[in-house]
Parts: C-alpha cells; sequence; structure tokens
C-alpha cells in the first residue's frame, strides 16, 4: 500500500516542480520578441503607426505621447496600451480600451 501512494506523491512533486519553469519559459518567449535594444538605446521602438515593446505603466517619451503601444509583457500585439496623461500630468502607458 505504500509504494503506490510514495509514487503517486513523487510524481506529483515533480509536476509541480516543472510548472513555475514551464510559467516561465512561456513568459520569456512571448516576450522574446523585445529582447533587442535598439540603436536608441531603448528596447521600445516605432513600427508604422504604432509603439512595440513599451512597458505597461512606465513614463512615455514625448514622441509617444497620444500614441498606441503594444506591450514586452504579452504576445506580439496582444496587450494595446496608449499612452495618456494622467491628472498629475505624468504621461504613463495605459490599457487601451477595446
Amino acid at each position: 500500500m505504500r509504494k503506490p501512494l510514495l509514487a503517486a506523491l513523487a510524481a506529483a512533486s515533480v509536476l509541480l516542480a516543472q510548472a513555475p519553469a514551464a510559467s516561465a519559459a512561456a513568459h520569456t518567449h512571448a516576450a522574446g520578441w523585445c529582447s533587442e535594444k535598439q540603436s536608441s538605446g531603448r528596447y521600445y521602438y516605432k513600427h508604422g503607426k504604432h509603439w512595440d515593446c513599451v512597458s505597461p505603466g512606465a513614463y512615455c517619451a514625448k514622441e509617444q505621447r497620444g500614441q498606441y503601444g503594444y506591450s514586452m509583457r504579452a504576445a506580439a500585439h496582444a496587450k494595446r496600451y496608449k499612452c495618456a496623461q494622467y491628472a498629475g500630468g505624468a504621461w504613463r502607458w495605459k490599457p487601451a480600451p477595446a
């Protein structure tokens, strides 16, 4: 009776130990397209009429104000943000309405 129980516990511990690693790998893969530093020294860049690889909640550069961008923390073009001014006057990337 003990051997099957121990085998089940061992299998469960292996599965639980691998789950965070798989999640971290998926996150790294999703953000991998933003891993190249641009000539400006930053990771975000303008692509057509929008910005790619922006950091949600981060300050926007002057040239990004009022424009749209896509998150560096998600798969390509999965999460859209807009550079908007908050009540305090700071410009930040915040989720864009659908």
